[in-house]
């Protein structure tokens, strides 16, 4: 019997350890692949590079010609200063944040359970293909996840004492996720309003701690007060004239999809799983009398306050967005996406051992191959565009892009020694103007602009068109620029097809050479 129980001890042992190294398998596989990609900026990156750039004076008012709060922006333009701004270099601050994310996942899971599930927990944040893809992106969106995490951190520790330090932080967390993202400000009202709820339910010392929270999170918003002009200016004349508002249904695909890490089969089938994991999370509870796993709502007050936070926060923004017309993107879901990480994590934990460990070690495999297939392809086609120009091209070159959304990246890419127009301002297209955007593109005629440009242009030197049309508010108005360059240049050579399978930002490139 003693060699029996010892044998058990052992396997137990064994099953352990291997857990702990699958675990930190994907902890260590997030961290490098936060740091992988070498391929060009897309549009986005490229636009959130150029805002860097600018100075603290004029990035406010730059600001007011884009459409988003300063925070990320200074940020990122600290990190260029120490840095560089090379591709590498601003990609960079996405993965270091994103290497912050799995941290602060591991120290906010811990408040509430176990080391073992707070490695789970970890690891899945680590490994997800929503986490890495934006880890490798110049945008703002890891940088919300680690305020979000800090945020609920920081709440949890409030609730819990009445120090005004874990208070104080936590309306710090508030504050800079009301300057990073818009969406945060449905994130702010949904928790105030659970805050309310809380403080008419309760009593005596706990009634004047939540009265008190509720003062800092009102406190919070004193900073976005400031940027309520630049706000208010953005919301009338920037919106988001690039697409158009989805129904509820593709809110919640758009979701799945992001999580997932695309559109591919693998990615389907961690979205498939994330959801099983979730719902596992949610609707399973531990009875409290025999420790005995059951169906039905979980106990865990934590996590519920977590997931109805997260869900009001969604619904309230894809409510707006549907309201108002305004585009919504798979990429807002990173308000619900740490529940669901949280969600997912002790979700595994309620399976068996041998169980747990297996669907872990699937799931982590399945993020893997979704992850490498993603970031495996070039997100923008200029990158293919740029090797023909710079390898045909000559210097003093004319390269128009059309629309002026393909043009941030070209600038980037492409060498200086070449003159940029970007229809329909045929100014150089550093960076996308969204000021009235889809007004002004109404109103542009193709064959007017056609004729400035040719007026501009050197007749001796290439014109190298890099355009596409399906852009939102363009209509076909790309393809009729082009055959307006076509009567008065002849038809032009196209040396590259727009391949929107294998690129996020496809283009075509035609070539009007001069010497023809």
């Amino acid at each position: 019997m003693y060699g029996y129980d010892l044998l058990v001890t052992e396997k137990l042992d064994l099953q352990q350890s291997m857990f702990w190294v699958v675990a930190m398998m994907g902890i260590l596989f997030g961290a490098i692949f936060n740091f992988l990609p070498m391929t060009p900026l897309w549009l986005d990156e490229a636009q959130s590079a150029s805002l860097a750039g600018e100075g603290i004076s004029s990035l406010f008012d730059a600001l007011r010609h884009d459409g988003h709060p300063p925070l990320y922006y200074f940020l990122l333009g600290i990190w260029a200063d120490l840095f560089g701004d090379s591709d590498f270099a601003l990609r960079a601050f996405s993965g270091f944040l994103s290497c912050l994310v799995i941290l602060m996942t591991w120290f906010t899971f811990r408040m509430h359970m176990g080391k073992r599930e707070s490695l789970v927990a970890a690891s899945l944040i680590a490994a997800s293909p929503f986490s890495i893809r934006y880890a490798t992106e110049v945008r703002m969106y890891s940088l919300l996840i680690f305020l979000l995490l800090c945020t609920y951190l920081n709440f949890y520790r409030a609730t819990q004492n009445s120090k005004s330090k874990s208070k104080f932080l936590y309306a710090l967390g508030l504050a800079c996720l009301l300057l990073t993202h818009y969406w945060s400000l449905f994130f702010v009202l949904v928790v105030i309003i659970s805050l309310l709820t809380k403080a008419k339910r309760s009593s005596g010392e706990e009634n004047k701690n939540y009265k008190s929270l509720i003062a800092w999170s009102v406190g919070a918003c004193i900073p976005f007060i400031f940027w309520l002009p630049v706000f208010f200016e953005q919301l009338e004349h920037t919106g988001t004239p690039w697409s158009k508002a989805p129904r509820p249904t593709v809110v919640l695909a758009l979701t799945l999809e992001a999580f997932g890490g695309g559109k591919g089969s693998e990615a389907l089938l961690v979205a498939v799983a994330l959801s099983l994991l979730v719902a596992l999370g949610i609707f399973t509870r531990i009875n409290e009398t025999d420790s005995e796993l059951k169906v039905g709502l979980n106990e865990l007050s934590w996590l519920k306050q977590i997931c109805l936070i997260s869900t009001c926060t969604m619904l309230l923004g894809g409510t707006v967005s549907l309201l108002t017309d305004t585009a919504f993107q798979g990429r807002y879901g990173v308000f619900f996406f740490p529940f669901t990480v949280f969600a997912s994590a002790v979700g595994l934990s309620r399976l068996p051992p041998k169980a747990s460990l297996l669907l872990l070690t699937v799931f982590l495999l399945l993020c893997s191959v979704s992850v490498a297939r993603e970031l495996s392809r070039d997100r923008t086609q200029l990158g293919e565009i740029a090797d023909v120009v710079i390898s045909e091209g000559k210097k003093g070159d004319t390269v128009v892009f059309c629309p002026d959304q393909l043009a941030p990246a070209g600038n980037r890419i492409l060498d200086k020694k070449y003159e940029f127009f970007a229809y329909p301002s045929l100014e150089g297209g550093e960076r996308i103007d969204w000021y009235d955007y889809k007004e002004r593109n109404l109103n542009s005629s193709p064959p007017l602009l056609a004729q400035e440009l040719l007026a501009r242009h050197d007749g001796g030197q290439n014109i190298w068109l890099v355009w596409i049309d399906g852009f939102e508010s363009f209509d076909k108005q790309c393809s009729s620029f082009r055959s307006e360059l076509n009567k008065q240049l002849g038809a032009g050579e196209t040396l590259v097809n727009a391949d929107g399978d294998e690129y996020y930002n496809p283009a075509n490139l035609v070539r009007y050479d001069s010497n023809k």
